[in-house]
């Protein structure tokens, strides 16, 4: 009897050893494939390894950054312009969202003298600030490879916009409300298909003194609804941003008035208005 208890005993043992087994390379096999599958859907969409875009940009946000150089910039004012370039994805306790975020394109712009295009210096999408890197892509990208790519972008932005500068001579004119006009038409999308989902953004380094046939704010300030009846602007969904640049120069005609009638311009014209720094 002994030996039957033994026999028996020891052929459940190996047939629970047996399913043991079955049941581990079971949870094996499905920890992998689990892993697998997440692996590929955290893979980020196709970029262009030269400009970091999505190959599809139908649906990303952007953030157009005009630049008025019509007059020279001070020291100051070109060290302050790149520093909020470095921190262009940042945020904190004051700025709850930033000027630009992972996968959206950033736009360079310079004000030309009127009659001419707005020099478009700069185009490339945002490929990810390095100190603020999520698990998902921890998993899809080295952070050495991840490193380069951000140095390579803020690195060439601010080059760019250096040179630019250094070869930029004053102006007589300063077709603002064109130039504006003429990046809403060329960047976004028509006001009835904009979603509220994507980011649209327009950042404006000016001394904000239009000087141009629809306007010169240095003899007056035209009624505002005249001006955007002459020269219509649709800024719907659309934030605005304002550094602006203060001219020792031109300060007397830098008046609360003045102010005044821009914020009238992009309120009448539908634009959000995120913020306003006089540098």
């Amino acid at each position: 009897m002994s030996k039957r208890r033994t026999s028996v005993q020891q052929t459940s043992n190996a047939k629970s050893g047996s399913s043991i087994g079955r049941y581990f390379y079971f949870v094996i096999g499905g920890i992998i494939l689990v892993a697998v599958v997440s692996y590929i859907i955290i893979q980020p969409p196709p970029t262009d390894p030269k400009t970091f875009c999505a190959r599809d940009t139908t649906n990303i946000g952007m953030t157009a950054l005009l630049i008025d150089v019509s007059d020279k910039l001070s020291n100051s004012q070109v060290a302050r312009l790149q520093n909020e370039l470095q921190h262009i994805s940042s945020i904190s306790e004051k700025q709850s969202a930033s000027f630009l975020e992972k996968g959206e394109k950033l736009l360079v712009y310079f004000v030309e003298p009127e009659g001419q295009v707005p020099s478009l210096v700069f185009s490339m999408c945002h490929p990810g600030d390095t100190a603020s890197r999520s698990v998902a892509d921890g998993l899809s990208e080295g952070a050495i490879f991840a490193r380069k790519k951000w140095q390579k972008f803020t690195n060439d932005t601010i080059a760019t916009i250096e040179n630019k500068i250094d070869g930029s001579s004053a102006m007589s004119t300063s077709p603002l409300i064109e130039v504006i006009q003429f990046i809403r038409a060329q960047n976004f999308p028509p006001a009835r298909l904009m979603n509220e989902a994507i980011k649209h953004r327009l950042i404006i380094w000016s001394d904000l003194l239009q000087n141009s046939n629809a306007g010169d704010h240095f003899s007056k300030l035209d009624d505002y609804k005249e001006v955007l009846r002459r020269n219509p602007l649709e800024m719907s969904g659309i934030e605005v941003s304002i550094f602006q640049i203060i001219s020792e120069k031109y300060f007397k005609y830098q008046t609360n008035e003045h102010t005044a009638w821009w914020r009238k311009i992009f309120a009448k014209a539908g634009a959000t208005m995120r913020m306003w720094e006089k540098i």
